[in-house]
């Protein structure tokens, strides 16, 4: 039996397509080598070159910035305004009873909460900005350099800071976090407190 030739029919494809290359090389040699300019046709291939590559970059470019605006869209769909009738009823609770005299500026509500729990961003008149969980238990509250009331504050946390840092020092934020607590001072400190309310170190 007589058994035909394989057939490569993508060879001379490759050929084609390498062949201008191979070409370019050749001459770019030899110009170099005899020290003559480049033939017409090397020029012509090195301009073809440089403009596909500025046509490449081009699009790199291109694709680059319009991730970078569906990460920008896909941050801002993160969150969205909401009334305050929508926050759960124990953090309006705690809003009226401890900051009664301010108003609400604004209520934010993420798609998903933070990692420690926050979902509700709340921002008062006077700029206090309070945190609170999907329950409405507050998670961070910063009062953007005002005391927070006392009332807010762990007793054995006040009785600390009071004894430790007295006026005109003053508290002016808290933070739950999975060891306890960390307490923000009008002085730029950071005290760390155990979830008993026990100090435990200098943030």
């Amino acid at each position: 039996m007589i058994r035909e030739a394989p057939s490569f029919p993508n060879v001379s494809r490759i050929y084609l397509k390498l062949y201008p290359v191979a070409f370019f090389v050749s001459e770019l040699k030899t110009a170099w080598m005899t020290k003559s300019k480049p033939t017409r046709g090397v020029i012509k291939f090195s301009k073809i070159a440089n403009m596909k590559k500025l046509t490449w970059l081009a699009a790199v470019l291109i694709t680059g910035s319009a991730l970078t605006f569906t990460a920008c869209d896909k941050d801002d769909a993160m969150e969205s305004r909401v009334g305050y009738a929508e926050l759960p009823q124990a953090g309006k609770t705690m809003i009226e009873s401890h900051f009664g005299a301010s108003t609400v500026a604004s209520v934010t509500r993420k798609n998903n909460a933070d990692t420690d729990g926050s979902l509700y961003e709340v921002r008062l008149n006077n700029g206090i900005e309070i945190d609170l969980d999907k329950d409405g238990n507050w998670t961070d509250i910063d009062g953007n350099h005002q005391k927070l009331p006392d009332a807010i504050i762990p007793t054995p946390i006040l009785s600390y800071v009071v004894k430790q840092y007295p006026a005109p020092l003053f508290i002016e934020g808290i933070d739950k976090e999975p060891y306890g607590y960390q307490i923000d001072l009008s002085n730029d400190l950071d005290l760390k407190f155990n979830a008993d309310g026990s100090f435990i170190g200098l943030d």
